[in-house]
């Protein structure tokens, strides 16, 4: 996929058309760059542009072009909204899109013991959710502590800790 999920559209802000969006990570300040986002309706993507932006507490108000109205915006509610992967902003070390992440084998010493099937977050950080070997589903935290090398590139997931987190 040439695009990466970046918010959640919650659910129309006020009478004239804005959104409340949910960032999928930290970077808020981010949204405030973009001219464009993208929605996945019925199958298709579909190219949106923004009129404003305001970071608000742990939310996102956008405003599209063309939605004058509560009605208006209210249809937009409960889409993902993406943006090309050349225009998502540059990740840091130890950062990710989840998107990435999803399919890649996890290994601990060296022995396959599953693949990612999700990430979520319970509070505290990520937690990889990994269908096991076996069948059984697991969380484990996705934190550098318990992560001995993430290679997306190379696709492999290396945990460093498996007593107690697979019993």
């Amino acid at each position: 996929m040439n695009y990466i999920k970046i918010g959640f559209i919650k659910k129309p802000h006020g009478i004239k058309g804005e959104l409340k969006v949910l960032p999928l990570s930290d970077g808020f300040e981010r949204f405030k760059k973009l001219k464009k986002i993208l929605i996945e309706k019925n199958g298709e993507y579909v190219s949106i542009s923004i009129e404003s932006v305001k970071c608000m507490n742990d939310e996102v108000v956008m405003k599209f072009q063309g939605v004058s109205d509560r009605d208006c915006a209210d249809t937009y509610r409960d889409y993902y909204i993406y943006v090309e992967r050349e225009e998502a902003a540059e990740l840091d070390e130890w950062e990710f899109y989840t998107q990435d992440l999803i399919d890649l084998p996890v290994y601990y010493q060296e022995q396959l013991i599953g693949t990612v099937v999700d990430v979520q977050n319970f509070g505290a950080n990520d937690n990889i959710e990994i269908k096991m070997n076996d069948g059984k589903t697991v969380y484990y935290p996705f934190h550098r502590d318990f992560l001995e090398k993430v290679d997306v590139n190379n696709k492999i997931i290396q945990i460093s800790q498996y007593d107690g987190f697979f019993d």
